[in-house]
């Protein structure tokens, strides 16, 4: 298969991944996840549910696919070796990193942290995905910063882990309650918290 040819097949499967993901968020919304099943959706997207198992586990994973690729982003990243707070500080600029690029893609990130806040099924799926985010992060880690102690680094992890999941969880509370703020300047604000409590 030629790169052109390569490079269309993945543009397609994007675009389905999207399609199911925006159907997912529109049946929560409209029904909750309980209510929800994964014929329906699949349905919503067009598709089999067949097809749906090719791009997703679950139906709770179809509502929150960025979790995979903050995945992909930390087994990509490569710390320099420093301090453990110098190493916090970078892993929260490849989370920025996540949230910028997910914004200029137009995501639904509002959508998803309202969910968050509305259906704990929903926010149980996605900490049960970090924990596989906190293992690709502490592997790389240790790969790349042999000097750290191990419990170092799981302690490095669980913070940085923690301030992201956290600060998911309350920007879906602080958009229903009315707040105008972002999922960037959420992070950002959650991140200086960390600083006071850790200083």
């Amino acid at each position: 298969m030629t790169n052109e040819a390569r490079s269309l097949v993945e543009r397609r499967r994007d675009q389905t991944r999207v399609e199911i993901h925006l159907a997912a968020l529109t049946l929560f919304e409209q029904q909750g996840v309980d209510a929800t099943t994964v014929a329906e959706i699949a349905a919503e997207a067009g598709i089999s549910s067949r097809t749906f198992f090719r791009y997703f586990d679950n139906k709770e994973h179809a509502g929150i696919p960025g979790q995979e690729s903050l995945r992909k982003r930390i087994t990509a990243f490569v710390p320099s070796e420093g301090s453990p707070n110098s190493l916090l500080q970078q892993i929260e600029a490849v989370f920025e990193e996540e949230i910028l690029t997910a914004a200029e893609r137009n995501d639904d990130s509002r959508r998803v942290a309202r969910l968050f806040a509305a259906e704990p099924a929903l926010l149980e799926a996605a900490a049960a995905q970090l924990q596989r985010v906190s293992k690709a992060l502490q592997a790389v880690l240790l790969e790349h910063c042999p000097s750290l102690r191990r419990s170092t680094t799981l302690l490095i992890t669980d913070l940085a882990i923690t301030t992201w999941h956290t600060s998911w969880e309350t920007l879906g509370e602080r958009i229903r309650a009315g707040q105008d703020i972002t999922p960037i300047e959420n992070y950002r604000e959650h991140c200086r918290m960390l600083r006071e409590i850790t200083r």
